[in-house]
């Protein structure tokens, strides 16, 4: 029996302490969802942008032009980047990420590799992303766009293959002369040139075999 200071329990207090019986969703999934939307919302921005600025250029392309071909809401469009600039800083610093991991993935190779090795590697594997993902090439083109803060983007990928030259003259690998000084200039431009003229003439050659020749000819008259 209970006792006087003790309420029977009814099933109206029973009640209070059932926990509510589960509708089947895992805790958090629909933010884990609304999370993956927005990450989807956000990569298909860029790829739509990214073919905006491979082939009509960056200053031919609007928010409008944007938005208009993904049909994405002007509102999702600003809650993920404030402006066209902004996306094409997501490009370039994606570009700089993709030339980081390649030089080092070259560099790591065969210690017994040649500089001339090196470089062809490196090109060779740049002509190839380059060639297939359209996002990596937009960000290379965009290192050269004088209406957006690139970064000196195209002058830090100059730099980054002058280091590979000049420790190569350093060690008498290679001559010192003023073509060899020029090879990391002429390799970077003329890259972004063959992407840009493969794209303008639309010929039967690839863009990879394009960038792989003017590179062989740039190393051919540059290192024995």
């Amino acid at each position: 029996m209970n006792s006087p200071n003790e309420s029977a329990a009814t099933p109206e207090s029973a009640a209070t302490t059932r926990t509510r019986p589960r509708s089947g969703r895992i805790p958090g999934s629909k933010n884990s969802a609304m999370q993956d939307r927005a990450v989807r919302t956000r990569e298909a921005i860029i790829a739509v942008a990214a073919r905006h600025f491979d082939t009509d250029g960056y200053g031919h392309t609007s928010i409008n032009t944007i938005t208009h071909t993904g049909k994405f809401a002007k509102g999702a469009m600003y809650y993920h980047f404030p402006s066209k600039e902004a996306i094409a800083e997501h490009l370039i610093s994606d570009w700089n990420r993709t030339l980081a991991e390649t030089i080092s993935e070259a560099l790591a190779g065969s210690p017994s590799s040649t500089a001339g090795e090196k470089l062809t590697a490196i090109f060779t594997s740049l002509a190839r992303q380059i060639s297939e993902d359209t996002n990596v090439r937009a960000g290379m083109k965009l290192t050269l766009e004088p209406n957006i803060n690139n970064g000196a983007a195209f002058a830090h990928w100059v730099d980054a293959i002058s280091d590979i030259i000049e420790t190569a003259i350093s060690t008498d690998e290679i001559p010192d002369n003023p073509t060899t000084h020029r090879l990391a200039w002429n390799l970077c431009a003329g890259t972004i040139g063959a992407a840009n003229a493969s794209a303008t003439l639309r010929e039967d050659v690839d863009l990879a075999t394009r960038i792989e020749d003017t590179v062989t000819a740039h190393l051919k008259s540059s290192t024995p």
